[in-house]
């Protein structure tokens, strides 16, 4: 059986030492191995110097018409929702521009508000 840690600065748990608690892989400890911080796993982080292409200069797209639900359906989720620019890939130009195309499919009953099974 793993000895208790002595507490950190405020005797905290889970904060320095981990005051007898013990995880479910038997280490003794509040992240496990303190190498990687999450249990001996390394993170899947992506590159913060690659950005992901836009979709949009990649397909020569200037202007984004609301008519065109096609391509706006791309940008919504499952529920209706439109999803980010750090998950499409588009600028911040375009995302305003994506926005209002968006609003005015919805507006005039080209796309829906919320997601059929939501209703």
């Amino acid at each position: 059986m793993a000895q208790p840690r002595s507490s950190g600065p405020g005797g905290r748990p889970g904060q320095g030492g981990s005051g007898g608690y013990q995880s479910r892989d038997g280490r003794g400890g509040a992240g496990g191995g303190m190498q990687y911080g999450r249990g001996g796993q390394q993170q899947n982080r992506r590159d913060p110097l690659k950005k992901k292409p836009d979709p949009l200069k990649v397909r020569e797209i200037t202007y984004l018409d609301y008519r065109d639900i096609r391509i706006l359906e791309r940008f919504l989720n499952d529920r209706g929702k439109l999803l980010p620019n750090r998950i499409t890939g588009v600028t911040a130009k375009a995302q305003r521009n994506l926005e209002t195309a968006v609003k005015h499919a919805r507006h005039l009953a080209l796309l829906p508000f919320v997601a059929e099974g939501m209703k």
